[in-house]
């Protein structure tokens, strides 16, 4: 999904949180606007000094400061090694995060300076090139083998992939959801579960990398939002854009196939390879792992279909009509393919 085109609501807390940490970072409130909401509020403003930067205000009751703090650490290591990656600011008492307490809520605030990049339009051949695919597999080798030199500390950490808070299916189950659909996912994802994990197939990942959660500029690709960032299998960050570009209906390219995500997923492992390794076997799990975000678009976008309706824009195909089709596509027991002929 896009969460740049979420509509949005002033919420008094987030607000208030906001204007209580314009001294930590030196924020001018007067140019301060709501990109998005959702699990967290994100603000575009500047500092005092004139630098373009990014503010996220996350609920303590979805995300705790110790998965927080450890997002930010492992930013900063990717960020010192030369990854293009949201860059953490700390505050002027040297905080990469800052705790409010507003009434009976809790809220953890970050900055983050703001890349000039731009989102690419899905259906721009010119702006989806070869290079630019070269270059996101270039920079998600890279983010992986620089999680693999990197451990965070025992209290500060984040979450196994089938622990994220966004994995989970309510209990009890929301009238929304699909009992029998809710049941076959859950018994893939036991599956997927026990599968025993290995160095290089496993570790910290960005877990949402599609057109969304990276930024484009004369060249240069910043990757954003590692808020769903995790521990799980490596070819999850493959699988997230696929699922998105060529099989979600409601966002998917005109001319999706199995062939041209084949293709795509070529282009990334190219560049990949030329930062990290990754064998076949890995690359035979891609299939299961695009069924695995499906579940976690289901449990996020069913219960919310209009919200999300708003957010896509969709003309070609509707939300409600999406979630038809992944429902029969568990139901039936169909697999997505993934033509790997290319890779």
């Amino acid at each position: 999904m896009d969460p740049n085109h979420l509509p949005v609501d002033d919420s008094s807390a987030y607000h208030d949180a906001l204007a209580q940490c314009v001294d930590h970072w030196g924020l001018v409130l007067e140019k301060t606007s709501l990109i998005r909401d959702g699990i967290n509020h994100v603000y575009g403003t500047e500092t005092h000094e004139g630098a373009p930067v990014i503010v996220r205000i996350s609920d303590g009751a979805v995300r705790s400061d110790a998965e927080l703090w450890a997002e930010l650490l492992w930013l900063a290591h990717l960020r010192k090694n030369g990854c293009m990656v949201t860059h953490p600011i700390p505050s002027k008492r040297g905080e990469l995060l800052e705790t409010i307490e507003h009434d009976d809520a809790v809220l953890h605030v970050a900055c983050f300076e703001r890349f000039p990049g731009k989102h690419l339009h899905k259906n721009s051949i010119d702006e989806w090139n070869d290079q630019l695919l070269l270059d996101l597999g270039r920079q998600i080798g890279r983010i992986h083998r620089l999680s693999d030199e990197f451990h965070l500390p025992s209290n500060k950490d984040r979450k196994q992939w089938y622990d994220v808070e966004e994995t989970h299916f309510p209990n009890p189950l929301l009238p929304a959801y699909n009992a029998d659909v809710v049941d076959v996912m859950r018994t893939f994802i036991r599956t997927i579960r026990q599968r025993p994990t290995q160095p290089r197939h496993y570790g910290l990942v960005h877990r949402d990398i599609h057109a969304g959660n990276f930024l484009v500029d004369a060249g240069r690709i910043e990757i954003i939002d590692f808020d769903l960032g995790c521990y799980g299998w490596r070819t999850m960050d493959f699988a997230t854009l696929l699922f998105a570009r060529y099989y979600f209906p409601s966002i998917s390219v005109p001319d999706a196939s199995p062939k041209k995500a084949g293709e795509c997923l070529g282009l990334l492992v190219r560049g990949y390879r030329e930062e990290y390794t990754v064998d076949d076997d890995q690359l035979e799990t891609v299939a299961d792992m695009v069924l695995i975000h499906s579940t976690l678009n289901y449990v996020i976008v069913r219960p919310a279909i209009e919200h999300w309706q708003l957010a896509i824009q969709s003309e070609t195909c509707s939300v409600a009509e999406s979630m038809v089709w992944l429902e029969n596509l568990w139901l039936t027991g169909h697999q997505l393919e993934v033509d790997l002929s290319q890779v």
